[in-house]
């Protein structure tokens, strides 16, 4: 509200103690909203004083309570008014006297209330003759007990009150944040990217069983397309020397084993053969070197929560395993690679990388450098097959360096959109010929034109 006193009275303002403590300093507060000429004068009752005394040992308030004490002072000695602003409307500041209380007569104000006790004492001030008298509080009660008694109010705006200051705990983690930011500038700074491909959404088929005739129906498919093959002749005398005969002594065992061991383990584990090809996805993970500090001795962590983690595409055939062909008994004789044998590994050089746990469908993988320099990426590429659950796929990166504080870590998280399936909407059960394509079919058919065979991992060499 805006009291325009005559120009023969004052305006009496009775100021809340959580206006000098919450508030700008009082000479800088708004007085235009209370009158626009005249004099304002200002007046702190005894109870709103002991309010802001009790503030002087305060972490936050404690700073403007002293000032407001010192501010105050001379008034209090000397009896006097302190001018706090000169251009119209004119404002003094003044330590209010107060007569004894009657409070009897005020059944619903408390004494014992603070805000009861400002209004009260407001309403009992001595040595003012003005009838043209305000309450100002930010807070809501005093300014309900006050518009009670009749005695005007105004609710201070925001525009009152100083910009939020932080907490002493705020000011702690600030300081202790500077603290860091200090040491890391002897630290070396890191940038992590994770990439995983086709996950927009992450489709995660859950396939169901193969029901018993369908289980039966591609078993016998498997035997018909896989038949047994002939196994080279004898010599002339009905015996198969070592060198002058294309047998081979071990295939029968080995197409029995095909027959009554690898066919019947891949078709019980048909579904879950399906979930790994069409779960699979392409990931790559960057660290690069964003400072001018280098990391010594680098170790570079990427773990999955879900599933497992592979360096190569991992390739499943839906048409089942390959049968055995007969190989001839004398090249078994032939050691070709036993000149290999005794190759040292290659030296690793102080700012390549040593892969130190391989990702080999493993839930962790670990690389080290011992001078990873300013600019310097390290990259993994790799693939990660999370299983079905309904629990999300986190891949987190975690980098440790002999002068890094602690840990520097990386989280991709995704949410899987599981679909419920038959293993029949996924492959011709009739073929055994796929009706969809998989998320790493591109990167394989690449691998395979290009004759890239070692960059390729066979499931089914999993399964001998």
């Amino acid at each position: 509200m805006t009291v325009l006193p005559d120009s023969t009275d004052e305006l009496v303002a009775f100021l809340d103690a959580n206006i000098v403590l919450e508030g700008k300093p009082v000479a800088e507060l708004p007085w235009t909203q209370i009158a626009t000429a005249g004099l304002i004068r200002v007046l702190i009752v005894p109870k709103a004083m002991e309010e802001i005394d009790a503030k002087k040992r305060d972490g936050r308030l404690g700073l403007h309570a002293r000032a407001f004490n010192r501010l105050i002072a001379p008034s209090v000695v000397n009896g006097g008014s302190i001018v706090l602003r000169e251009a119209d409307p004119r404002v003094e500041l003044q330590m209010a006297t107060c007569s004894r209380i009657p409070w009897n007569d005020y059944d619903e104000l408390d004494p014992d209330d603070g805000d009861s006790r400002i209004v009260a004492e407001a309403l009992n001030v001595r040595n003012v003759t003005s009838q043209s008298r305000i309450l100002i509080s930010h807070d809501i009660k005093p300014l309900a007990y006050a518009r009670g008694r009749d005695l005007p109010v105004h609710q201070a705006s925001d525009d009152w009150l100083r910009a939020p200051e932080p907490s002493p705990k705020d000011k702690e983690i600030q300081r202790l944040k500077q603290k860091v930011a200090e040491y890391r500038k002897d630290e070396p700074t890191f940038e992590i990217s994770i990439e995983v491909a086709d996950i927009s959404p992450l489709t995660t088929y859950r396939v169901a069983e193969l029901d018993p005739k369908q289980a039966e129906a591609i078993t016998a498919l498997i035997k018909t397309q896989n038949p047994k093959e002939s196994n080279g002749g004898r010599d002339i005398y009905g015996l198969s020397s070592r060198f002058g005969s294309d047998r081979d002594s071990s295939y029968d065992g080995k197409y029995s084993a095909f027959i009554t061991r690898k066919v019947p383990s891949f078709v019980a584990k048909f579904s879950e053969k399906l979930e790994l090809l069409f779960n699979q996805r392409l990931f790559t993970v960057r660290v690069t070197n964003a400072g001018d500090i280098r990391a010594d001795h680098l170790v570079v962590s990427i773990k999955t929560s879900d599933g497992w983690i592979n360096r190569r595409v991992v390739a499943v055939s839906a048409s089942g395993p390959s049968a055995p062909v007969p190989r001839p008994d004398y090249l078994g004789s032939l050691n070709i690679h036993g000149h290999f044998d005794n190759i040292s590994p290659p030296r690793v050089g102080r700012h390549e990388f040593e892969t130190t746990l391989p990702a080999r469908k493993s839930l962790e993988t670990k690389a080290s450098c011992e001078n990873f320099h300013s600019g310097q990426d390290y990259y993994f590429e790799g693939v990660v097959a999370p299983t079905s659950s309904n629990q999300p796929l986190e891949i987190t990166v975690t980098l440790t360096a002999k002068n890094l504080r602690g840990e520097h870590t990386e989280t991709l998280k995704l949410d899987k959109q599981i679909v419920v399936i038959e293993p029949s909407e996924l492959v011709d059960l009739q073929t055994l010929e796929l009706r969809q394509d998989y998320p790493t079919k591109k990167e394989l058919t690449r691998l395979l034109r290009a004759e890239e065979y070692d960059e390729i991992d066979w499931d089914e060499k999993d399964e001998d």
